[in-house]
């Protein structure tokens, strides 16, 4: 065969080359042109989108936490994957990727944001991104009882609305967690993100327990009479954490209690303050628990899951703060401590008459002796001194910075008027912004407060 022959040939298997790899080509556009309208068309289909939506949460009791976990374990099983986190852990960068979100939101204090919320706040209500893009609804969870009654969620709302974001939901204010309330904007949230209708109100658990002793704790106080309520089971010990809750139900009525002992304990102890009205009523639930019921009575229990009041799992020491019935989350804490071995706890309480509150003295100043824990009492009605919890801090302010750079986590429990306010402002006015910092990036302050 001649060179030339040989060109053309070579020239020939080119040209077929070509021709088949854009024969190839052609195939491909003409399948994407086909199915492509279909993926557009399922892609919008799915409304909530895995890549697309957002559940953030703010919650101090952990009761917004649960919502936005029921939300986020529903729309799993819609065959979607949402994010979902707390909202310190939410960076405006990452919000502004979103196209969809909820913000399940409880008011702490005042207006203020719960302490899982607070520094998102801090770093975002002085900004304002461009959310033009983002579709939202906010859960609202607050207490009409408190002068600024859904505080954190309106500031929420009012700052996201001034970011361009648009409202999918209306703003929508729950107060007391209302069944009816919730199962309304659950169906709204269904509808909207088109997944499977659920009833919240069905998936709580209740137990039954029998009263199988109650104590009073400060016999001929001054004050109001303070009671140690032990609860048995009628069926199987059911499970739950030191900083858990424990929602009593009495007739309609609800109550809420910090639970006081640990599943090991054997029973469900509550610290109950007996509540008296102007017309010398007893208060309903306490009136119940503490003075009308006999024992054997039964009565159901929710106990609900306070995540943001558990033990740090940190093998640091703890300080513990309290009044009152805040006592009683406190107890539960220091004994699962001990448990653990932990020597390192620190309890400040603070009760009225040093005669008469010495609430649970026999069991605190046993563990004290033993070295298992390290016990400051304070008394406000004395002829020497009036002195709160706050006050003693002050006095132990170096005490207590060496604890915190040490890595000791601070829980506090008990009334948020008075006790719970000033002790917030006196440990920022003790410690330096860099130990006020760590404390709370390192989620080492926990709180539970009513």
């Amino acid at each position: 065969m001649s060179l030339l022959e040989l060109s053309w040939l070579s020239e020939l298997l080119a040209a077929h080359r070509l021709w088949a790899a854009l024969a190839f080509g052609g195939w491909l556009m003409l399948c994407w042109y086909c199915l492509a309208p279909a993926w557009r068309r399922r892609r919008r289909g799915s409304p909530a989108a895995a890549a697309e939506w957002l559940i953030a949460y703010a919650s101090q009791s952990g009761a917004a936490r649960e919502i936005a976990e029921q939300l986020a374990l529903t729309a799993g099983h819609d065959g979607q994957a949402p994010a979902l986190l707390p909202l310190n852990d939410l960076s405006l960068d990452n919000l502004s990727r979103h196209s969809r979100a909820l913000f399940i939101v409880s008011t702490y204090g005042e207006g203020e944001a719960p302490d899982n919320a607070a520094l998102f706040w801090r770093r975002a209500r002085h900004q304002r991104p461009a959310l033009q893009a983002l579709q939202y609804g906010v859960l609202a969870l607050g207490d009409s009882r408190y002068a600024d009654y859904c505080g954190f969620g309106r500031h929420l709302d009012r700052w996201l609305g001034a970011a361009g974001a648009q409202p999918a939901i209306p703003l929508t204010e729950v107060d007391q967690l209302a069944p009816g309330a919730l199962q309304q904007w659950r169906n709204r949230v269904d509808h909207l993100f088109g997944l499977p209708v659920v009833d919240d109100s069905a998936t709580e658990t209740a137990t039954s327990w029998v009263l199988a002793e109650r104590r009073q704790l400060n016999p001929s106080s001054p004050g109001a009479a303070a009671w140690l309520i032990r609860l048995s089971p009628i069926a199987a010990m059911p499970q739950w954490q030191a900083g858990d809750l424990a929602q009593i139900r009495i007739g309609s009525l609800r109550r809420t209690y910090s639970i006081a002992s640990l599943p090991e304990d054997g029973a469900l102890e509550l610290i109950v303050r007996q509540v008296v009205g102007a017309d010398g009523q007893l208060g309903q639930g306490s009136g119940w628990l503490c003075r009308h019921a006999e024992s054997g009575a039964t009565l159901e229990v929710v106990l609900r899951p306070n995540p943001q009041f558990h033990l740090v799992e940190l093998d640091t020491p703890s300080i513990f703060i309290g009044a009152g019935t805040g006592l009683a989350g406190l107890r539960s804490l220091i004994k699962q401590r001990q448990r653990q071995g932990h020597k390192d706890n620190w309890l400040i309480f603070g009760e009225r008459c040093q005669q008469h509150d010495r609430w649970l003295a026999e069991e605190l100043e046993g563990w004290a002796a033993q070295g298992m824990l390290t016990l400051d009492r304070c008394f406000s009605r004395t002829e020497e001194t009036t002195e709160y919890v706050q006050h003693r801090l002050t006095n132990k302010a170096d005490q207590l910075r060496q604890w915190v750079d040490q890595g000791a986590c601070i829980h506090v429990c008990g009334r948020l008027a008075g006790m719970g306010n000033a002790v917030h402002a006196v440990l920022q006015e003790l410690l330096s912004a860099e130990q006020w910092l760590g404390l709370q990036q390192q989620n080492r302050y926990r709180r539970d407060l009513y």
